[in-house]
């Protein structure tokens, strides 16, 4: 979230247009509003130049208001959980003396969510499946045991296993069956914490790019006010 105080521009159009406070106030969240297409077509600009931008809703998490009372200033801030750190940059890093599991080698390089992996891996490790070398998770894959299909035993994976595992072409949603020679497949590297660089800047966007728009509509209210 980032607050721009646009009281000195606002207070010139109330001198201009020589409106009451309550008629201006008005008038600003109108124009506010009315922006919204525009502003949002700028921070989706700006979001899809900074990310490769594979959930939409992303793009449906930017919000722009103005307090009803109290400070005259434009509040501009996106709903995705954590996307402040892509702004401020930061550490992340789990409690205690636990460490990150950073999914890799997914199907077709689908994304996979929070709560499935962290499912997924409690299904596997229940199975005895899971083995942890250097830092990297491994997934001992479990092959077949009989000859059905004119296969040798040993050779191929389990359907069931693989069905689970990675999901189906139209619809991956796990990971790619890549064996080294153990008979193991990758899924997760281990790090105790993980540093996000700054990649958004929210100032720079904010002041010049929105406000200006935002500040058009709102003078476009005052020109209907009576």
């Amino acid at each position: 979230m980032i607050s721009v105080n646009i009281k000195t521009n606002v207070d010139a159009l109330v001198r201009q247009y020589a409106k009451r406070a309550d008629q201006a106030r008005d008038a600003i969240r109108r124009g506010v509003r009315n922006a919204r297409p525009r502003t949002d077509a700028i921070l989706n600009q700006e979001t899809n130049a900074a990310f490769k931008v594979r959930d939409p809703r992303m793009q449906r998490a930017w919000r722009l208001a103005v307090p009803a009372s109290g400070e005259l200033k434009l509040i501009i801030t996106n709903m995705m959980k954590g996307f402040g750190l892509h702004v401020t940059g930061g550490v992340i890093s789990p409690k205690g003396r636990s460490k990150l599991l950073i999914p890799i080698n997914t199907r077709f390089g689908s994304r996979i969510g929070t709560a499935k992996f962290a499912n997924m891996v409690v299904r596997l490790r229940h199975a005895g499946l899971v083995v942890i070398k250097g830092n990297i998770l491994y997934v001992r894959v479990p092959m077949n045991t009989s000859r059905r299909g004119g296969v040798a035993v040993g050779t191929r994976v389990q359907k069931k296993f693989r069905a689970q595992f990675q999901g189906s072409k139209r619809r991956p949603s796990g990971f790619d069956i890549k064996l080294n020679a153990e008979g193991l497949t990758p899924i997760a590297v281990l790090r105790p914490s993980v540093a996000l660089r700054k990649r958004f800047n929210m100032d720079r966007i904010a002041r010049q790019r929105i406000v200006p728009v935002v500040l058009d509509s709102i003078r476009s209210e005052f020109e209907k006010l009576p």
